[in-house]
């Protein structure tokens, strides 16, 4: 008999006492299942339940209600009929199947929330290397690293490319006076040197945000000019 919290396993009860009692106990609970949802579905369900060692089946709901769903049933052409048919091994091969899948959403969630935590930890200075970690999770580190740099570098053309014609000289104009006034501050970027805003140039490139990953280890340091 299962524990209180523990789950019972489906397989044939061996005991021929213990699986009579089961029958005994369980049979009511599947009348009273079938009634249920025959009458919150409005649809005809029979039951017909044979006990071992003796010759009369239990029907539910009558005998004759249970003959119409029957026959109604194998009137049904074969086609049809055999599309509702699910023998025990097909609903297992179903049931499996979709655990199957449920256990790989969970499985691929985990992955990415695994590598979210490893690339947040690496950007906030709380990790310094890689080397601690599997080669599968490295392995998949680099290929997000990868789209990111892909997604960066995407965005940095289109701030470039709505930038440009704000950058193209006005047609001339009569002089005008004007006062004196100071000139716009730069903004100097970590590595020296003034660059503009207006073009995207003042953000990190792809280049350096590759040579950051490398410098970490998660790329090969031979290969720093390939970066996407």
């Amino acid at each position: 008999m299962a524990r209180k919290g523990e789950r019972l396993k489906i397989q044939r009860i061996t005991d021929e006492k213990r699986r009579k009692a089961t029958l005994r106990k369980r049979l009511p609970i599947v009348v009273k299942k079938a009634r249920e949802l025959s009458i919150l579905c409005n649809i005809p369900v029979c039951l017909i339940v044979y006990r071992p060692g003796e010759a009369r089946p239990v029907v539910w709901p009558s005998p004759e209600a249970a003959s119409n769903v029957v026959r109604r049933y194998r009137d049904l052409p074969d086609l049809d009929s055999c599309k509702n048919n699910l023998d025990i091994i097909d609903f297992l091969k179903q049931r499996n199947e979709k655990v199957r899948v449920k256990l790989s959403n969970v499985q691929r969630q985990t992955r990415d929330v695994e590598i979210n935590l490893v690339l947040v930890d690496f950007l906030a200075g709380r990790r310094k290397s890689f080397d601690d970690l599997p080669i599968d999770i490295i392995t998949a580190v680099g290929s997000r690293v990868q789209d990111k740099l892909q997604a960066v570098k995407a965005r940095l053309q289109e701030l470039r490319s709505a930038a440009a014609p704000a950058l193209l000289p006005p047609p001339p104009r009569a002089p005008v006076d004007v006062p004196m006034v100071d000139s716009l501050p730069m903004v100097q970027p970590h590595n020296g040197g003034y660059r503009e805003m207006l073009d995207g140039n003042s953000l990190p490139t792809t280049e350096e945000m590759y040579a950051l990953f490398v410098q970490a280890g998660i790329f090969p340091p031979s290969v720093p000019n390939q970066a996407p």
